[in-house]
């Protein structure tokens, strides 16, 4: 599991969601607004261009591949793709990158195992979370991608799915 996110232990996990404690992270990476038909092109490109790029600049990333959604309009979100950096390696422009944040504090997450296609089954049980508890999700929102298809083939992903909570 990530070491940013501490189980809340006043909160126990259902239906394999859990409320964690995140620590607050720099992340570098590559920011346009995509086409939810488009996010595995998108993601090909940006994830080399990426690691590409913060090498280049002597930066290393100090966790795995991270994905910021926010601004969902329709089919379209404001798609931030890069690496979780040390907080003293985030300068303001890199080749074309652009520096976001993790939030720190309490939040949400489901934890999927399997394919990236299979991975609205984690967002359904999300969405039943909150409808439970008559909340909105935020707007903003990210995906940790712990294992990817490179290292296990697409059965073998491992995707954290986090929504901060107010």
């Amino acid at each position: 599991m990530n070491k940013s996110i501490v189980n809340d232990a006043t909160a126990p996990s259902v239906e394999g969601i859990d409320v964690v404690t995140t620590e607050a992270r720099p992340i570098v990476g590559l920011r346009e607004r995509v086409a939810t038909a488009d996010l595995s092109d998108f993601f090909s490109g940006a994830l080399p261009l990426v690691a590409e790029r913060l090498g280049r600049a002597a930066i290393h990333p100090i966790g795995p591949p991270v994905a910021v959604y926010r601004d969902e309009h329709g089919p379209e979100f404001q798609v931030t793709v890069g690496f979780p950096v040390e907080q003293t390696h985030t300068p303001p422009s890199i080749d074309g990158l652009v520096r976001d944040a993790l939030p720190g504090g309490r939040a949400v997450r489901a934890v999927h195992s399997g394919p990236y296609e299979s991975l609205p089954e984690a967002y359904a049980r999300l969405g039943a979370w909150f409808a439970r508890r008559a909340m909105q999700p935020p707007t903003m929102m990210w995906e940790e991608y712990l294992v990817g298809p490179d290292a296990t083939g697409e059965s073998g992903c491992c995707t954290e799915v986090v929504f901060p909570l107010p």
